[in-house]
């Protein structure tokens, strides 16, 4: 079920050509499961600094950065080629 705080979100950043997100990692969690890997933390538009972490889920369990830009081009309508993360 979509959210409606991550449709208004997709209908803002659809103006947009490239969508930095600035994304805490949490690696303990992950770890303490005995897993690789992180979960989102926080997550806010560089432009802004609007927070968007309400848009994700949070206790998603992610490898890489690639799969990273792949789940939030899935929240927001982008393509990954759209996508830059800093942290």
């Amino acid at each position: 079920m979509e959210m409606p705080i991550a449709k208004k979100w997709r209908q803002i950043l659809k103006i947009i050509d490239m969508v930095t997100f600035y994304v805490e990692k949490d690696f303990e969690t992950p770890a303490n499961a005995g897993a690789n890997g992180f979960q989102l933390s926080t997550v806010r538009l560089l432009s802004g600094e609007a927070d968007v972490t309400k848009a994700v889920d949070v206790g998603k369990h992610l490898y890489n950065d690639d799969e990273l830009k792949d789940y939030l081009s899935t929240v927001f309508n982008l393509k990954t080629a759209e996508i830059d993360i800093s942290e």
